[in-house]
């Protein structure tokens, strides 16, 4: 069975992402009160970004195997560095760790590095968020996040069984973080101590500084608490989208959102603005 998946990976990757995503949102369709034109136009938007993302995905993803290959045959990468541990259970979960460290990393170069920003922050501009906003993703930021994941793979030297468990994690997390159906709290509460929640991950999509620069983890809420950037943030206080942007006929139109990185100068060192809500300010200077 783990052949056949690993043989077939584009198309596991393609039917699990597929399935989740149209579970999740027939559920949020049901479950929360949005007129139906407005979510199926909210949807059809963020599709097309899947569309453009596909065809880059599929060339990339056989670069990163054709890597992973090259480095497990010639024994080359980080992981090699380490003694042989005894279970080869213990290798895959360290080398899983490294690929959710480097996603954390990742995630935080495209907020502080600007010409990076000026693609990520199309994905942060959906003022409604839920399942659709997980592939709204300016194709250009798709080519550079799948050319590091392969520079990634050749440094840490993963296999492509733990690269392909890495992708199904990541797919099932983001899905369920961009999920317009937050938690309970206690089980937030509970699950946020490791694991990425909804409730973890909207703070993250709040329009304003600090929180649009706050909880950058995949899989793993850990890496947020270890290096300082985790937040917390009330459903009714968080307002989604990027205050720099907000402009709905902008925001809601494929064309302008392609466009956008290349459209107009990106102020500020990151190109987003302090809280502009008063009773958030407290909370700013706090996480510094």
């Amino acid at each position: 069975m783990a052949e056949f998946f690993i043989r077939h990976a584009d198309a596991t990757q393609i039917l699990l992402f597929a399935g989740a995503i149209s579970l999740l949102w027939a559920i949020e369709h049901l479950v929360i009160s949005l007129p139906e034109g407005e979510k199926l136009r909210h949807t059809g938007v963020n599709a097309l970004f899947a569309l453009t993302a596909l065809p880059i995905e599929l060339v990339l993803s056989a670069a990163c195997l054709a890597v992973s290959r090259e480095t497990l045959d010639h024994g080359l990468g980080l992981v090699n560095l380490f003694p042989d541990p005894s279970s080869v259970w213990v290798r895959d979960a360290l080398m899983f760790v490294a690929l959710d460290l480097f996603d954390y990393l990742y995630h935080r170069l495209m907020h502080h590095v600007p010409p990076l920003w000026r693609f990520h922050l199309v994905h942060h501009t959906d003022q409604h968020v839920d399942s659709s906003t997980t592939v709204r993703e300016h194709p250009g930021e798709t080519a550079i996040r799948s050319a590091a994941l392969v520079v990634w793979t050749f440094l840490l030297g993963a296999s492509f069984e733990v690269l392909l468990m890495r992708q199904a994690a990541e797919t099932v997390f983001a899905i369920l973080a961009h999920s317009a159906l937050r938690m309970p709290p206690g089980v937030a509460r509970v699950m946020g101590f490791l694991f990425v929640t909804p409730n973890l991950h909207h703070v993250h999509h709040h329009n304003v500084l600090p929180y649009t620069d706050s909880n950058f983890g995949g899989v793993f809420s850990v890496w947020d608490r270890l290096f300082g950037t985790f937040a917390e943030l009330e459903a009714e206080d968080t307002v989604f989208g990027l205050d720099t942007h907000m402009e709905p006929t902008t925001v809601g139109d494929f064309g302008s959102l392609v466009a956008m990185p290349f459209a107009q100068p990106i102020t500020g060192a990151s190109g987003k603005s302090e809280p502009t809500n008063p009773s958030l300010a407290g909370a700013a200077s706090a996480l510094g």
